[in-house]
């Protein structure tokens, strides 16, 4: 007769790691009403012959249970402790036999979210420190397919898939299979590894093209009514009809992306093929040749309407200012289905990639969101949606010991999500991020790369060092930080701030190449913060003041929506969170870089479609010039600007740049109406400076002494800049001189 295989949960494979101190549950299919045995073989890694008297090591559990009358079974294993041992099961049921070897025992984490935990080892440069061996044999890796479909799926599953095909774990020995894990769960995994000496196992499920909502299982919907209101009145909510409806309008707007690439490479080369073209003009109803369609993955257009966080009914979320729906390609489509571009749709990456890990018992979990998730109104209710999804697939669902409690991490929100026209929500978006954590009794953390901004292929094994000294201190020590730094407290002492931190982790620290402590900002009454100097007290407090304010009332870190100079870390290299002591209305400073004169280029964006680079802090603009810093003739700082110079009918002119992107230009200053300058003339000859927008020149005296040169503003009301020309006046054909401090007073 037929025997019925033995279906076993497609998380135990051979080379997997299963989680310490916790009871290990294994739920599976075999013949019905059949007797199913599960036994467990210990050996010791090295190989070492072993006594049979010790119970240590050979069969260390035999276990039976009947089969139910659709063949379901389940075996409780105990709670094994960490060990570097090999362990095999065998399960038997009648003459059917699967053995599965090489597993261990240890701690099991799952990485799950977007892009900064998605990119592939192959795509990325593993930072030059060498690798150790020992180490990395404790770390193993189960990585379904990133988009979460296998060689027989074409589209995602509307349903819950009940285990993958063909997935198994993955050793370092492993190389081809590895090259595709997540650079950042490699990271975590071998820097965790190598503090607790132990296998340690990541789930990695990340997927750059997903949003939360992929994430969040259609039980938590339901189950939670503010966020199924929430889904519904934005239309998020569909049945299988209207999904499929959906996989349909991708396939053709994927063929109208293909014929119009294939027709214009066509055009390039002269060869018209009218057949595509009328193809083309068939799917979008279009008579044009197709250059203009919104394409599911090519961003969307603006749109005025702002977003609420008052219920929508789902008309009303037509008009959203999510970018969650694309254009209609024709009045017909628009009638049949509405388009939700794939990675708005709900569900998706569960039904996929996180559904057949039910059961899994683990460590805890790290989560990145989507650059685009900013725009979602009450986050608080997706991330409530994710977490009971994460709470119904993974074990221990209770726990009688707090540390036995999985924990929940967040990589915070990158500035490069960041959009010009609303400069400010990456930032409260990240607030309201850390503030919904505070609120969990699970242990949680925070994790920020806002000072990582340079591409660089190095940034996400940096991500995964930083989640694996939280995980530490977590779970594994005291004196270890559980999230990067933030502050915690503000007391006055006469004109200064001093404020405290957490998650120290032995002190504070500037960062490399830094002898200044930037990023600060404070404000009197008026509420108007501007940037404030810094000192690093004993390496555990910070005391921040502003000369020209005597009675300081709030204080800022980085808060800009570029913030290049909070590079401010603990000892660990946990940056400090950008803050704002309050949220009471304001006027945040503008990004001031070029006032210290301490350096010549900083971190920010040309346009808002660029990506990071370094960029010149100055230009000469009349005449011509070298300009360079000075670190020993200096006002205040780390150094001045030096400038050796050719005049041009007796001027010569620079300034900083204030035509990049990242600046936000125009800079508004309220409240001030003149600008200071430190000059020193080390010629001791007779000139000049003038600055445009302001009245009048002042005279630069020949002497070798510093001397401070005040202008008025000319214009009304508050100084606004969109430029700021500096003029030289000097008879002489060359020259040199010194410039630093530039303060609007």
């Amino acid at each position: 007769m037929d025997i019925n295989p033995i279906v076993l949960p497609s998380w135990l494979t051979e080379k997997s790691v299963f989680q310490q101190g916790v009871e290990l549950v294994i739920n599976g299919y075999a013949a019905p009403s059949a007797t199913i045995t599960l036994e467990i073989v210990k050996d010791p890694t090295d190989g070492r012959r072993v006594s049979k008297l010790d119970t240590e090591y050979g069969v260390i559990l035999s276990l039976e249970t009947t089969t139910s009358g659709k063949g379901r079974f389940e075996f409780k294993v105990p709670p094994y402790k960490a060990s570097t041992d090999t362990y095999t099961f065998i399960f038997t049921c009648f003459s059917e036999n699967v053995t599965i070897k090489d597993i261990r025992c240890g701690d099991v984490w799952v990485f799950l979210g977007s892009e900064l935990l998605s990119v592939p080892i192959c795509k990325a440069n593993a930072p030059a420190a060498p690798m150790k061996r020992n180490v990395m044999s404790l770390i193993r890796f189960l990585t379904p397919q990133r988009n979460g479909l296998n060689d027989e799926m074409k589209d995602l599953p509307y349903e819950p898939k009940s285990y993958y095909k063909d997935v198994s774990w993955i050793k370092v020995t492993d190389t081809k299979e590895l090259s595709l894990v997540s650079s950042s769960a490699f990271s975590f995994a071998y820097e965790l590894a190598e503090q607790i000496h132990y296998p340690v196992g990541v789930v990695d499920l990340s997927c750059a093209d997903s949003t939360i909502l992929s994430w969040i299982c259609k039980e938590a919907t339901e189950h939670e009514v503010a966020l199924h209101d929430l889904l519904e009145s934005q239309g998020l909510l569909i049945d299988k009809n209207t999904y499929e409806a959906l996989l349909d309008e991708d396939k053709e707007r994927n063929q109208i992306a293909k014929l119009t690439t294939e027709i214009k490479e066509n055009k390039e080369v002269m060869d018209f093929d009218l057949e595509k073209k009328g193809r083309l003009q068939e799917l979008t109803n279009e008579d044009n040749d197709g250059s203009t369609l919104d394409f599911p993955n090519s961003g969307s257009d603006k749109k005025d309407d702002k977003k609420t966080s008052e219920p929508l009914s789902a008309s009303a979320a037509m008009s959203l200012d999510f970018n969650l729906f694309g254009k209609e390609t024709s009045s017909k489509k628009k009638e049949e289905v509405r388009y939700i571009k794939p990675k708005f749709r709900v569900s998706t990456m569960y039904n996929a990639k996180l559904a057949p890990l039910s059961r899994l018992t683990i460590r805890g979990m790290c989560f990145a969101p989507n650059n685009e998730e900013w725009k979602f109104s009450r986050y608080d209710l997706l991330l409530m949606g994710l977490l009971e999804t994460l709470v119904s697939v993974f074990e221990p669902k209770e726990v009688m010991e707090d540390d036995l409690m999985p924990s929940f991490f967040v990589v915070a929100m990158h500035p490069d999500a960041v959009d010009i026209d609303e400069p400010y929500s990456v930032l409260e978006f990240n607030e309201n991020l850390t503030a919904f954590l505070r609120r969990l009794t699970m242990p949680t953390g925070i994790v920020s790369c806002h000072d990582l901004l340079l591409p660089d292929k190095t940034k996400s094994f940096t991500l995964g060092k930083r989640l694996s000294v939280v995980a530490l201190g977590n779970h594994f020590t005291q004196k270890m930080p559980k999230s990067c730094p933030e502050c915690i407290g503000a007391e006055r002492a006469g004109n200064k701030l001093i404020l405290s931190f957490d998650n120290l982790a032995d002190g504070l620290r500037l960062a490399e190449n830094e002898s200044i402590l930037r990023g600060f900002s404070v404000c009197g009454e008026d509420r108007v913060f501007y940037p404030a100097k810094a000192k690093i007290l004993h390496g555990v407090r910070v005391m921040v003041w502003r000369d020209d304010i005597r009675e300081p009332t709030s204080v800022t870190y980085g808060f800009n929506p570029f913030p290049h100079e909070a590079t401010f870390k603990n000892l660990m290299d946990l940056p400090v969170l950008p803050f704002r002591f309050d949220r009471d209305p304001a006027f945040y400073s503008p990004d001031l870089f070029f006032a210290s004169c301490d350096n010549l280029t900083f971190v920010g964006k040309k346009t808002r479609d660029d990506e990071f680079e370094r960029l010149k802090v100055f230009r000469t603009f009349k005449g011509n010039g070298a300009i360079d810093v000075d670190t020993m003739n200096k006002t205040e700082g780390s150094s001045s600007l030096h400038i050796k110079y050719e005049t041009e009918n007796s001027l010569y002119g620079f300034e900083p740049v204030l035509s990049y992107s990242s600046i936000m230009g125009p800079l508004e200053l309220p409240r001030r109406r003149r600008i200071s300058i430190d000059v020193f003339n080390p010629e001791q000859t007779k000139k000049k400076l003038r600055i445009e927008g302001f009245k009048g020149e002042a005279d630069i005296k020949q002497q070798l002494t510093w001397q401070t040169l005040i202008l008025d503003y000319e214009g009304e009301g508050n100084i606004k800049l969109d430029e700021l020309k500096i003029y030289i006046e000097d008879s002489s054909r060359n020259g040199e001189i010194y410039i630093d401090n530039i303060i609007f007073i």
